[in-house]
């Protein structure tokens, strides 16, 4: 009997960790929107990381289609927790930084960044936002 209660223990646990860090996620989201490309404005929905005085924001590969309007003009604005405030994007495409916000990423969304990494190959691209 407690050889077969142990592992649906187990997978109940875990899913539970795995919902609470998806349920995390979902409340820890940010709108950025960039400035107006092709007549057509640029919204995004991301994860983000404070890091002191300013924030992390990342793409999780090169081909998002918001990146190429902040390469255009680096003045975003990000809504979060219901207050718009304005930032300069700078990207940071190194190996260090690349590892340095993964790592961060993961220690806040935990289990949901993990799913994330699982939806195929990322390269991803941190952008701090001062």
């Amino acid at each position: 009997m407690i050889a077969r209660t142990l592992p649906v223990l187990l997978i109940g646990l875990a899913l539970f960790v795995g919902w609470k860090s998806l349920s995390r996620a979902a409340h820890e989201t940010v709108l950025l929107h960039t400035q107006v490309v092709g007549n057509q404005e640029r919204f995004a929905t991301l994860w983000v990381i404070d890091d002191g005085s300013f924030l992390w924001i990342r793409a999780e590969n090169r081909t998002r289609h918001w990146l190429a309007s902040v390469r255009a003009d680096p003045n975003v604005e990000l809504r979060r927790r219901g207050y718009t405030n304005r930032y300069r994007a700078t990207f940071f495409d190194t190996a260090e930084a690349r590892a340095y916000v993964d790592t961060r990423f993961r220690a806040k969304y935990g289990f949901a960044d993990w799913i994330r990494e699982l939806s195929g190959p990322r390269d991803t691209l941190p952008i701090r936002l001062e």
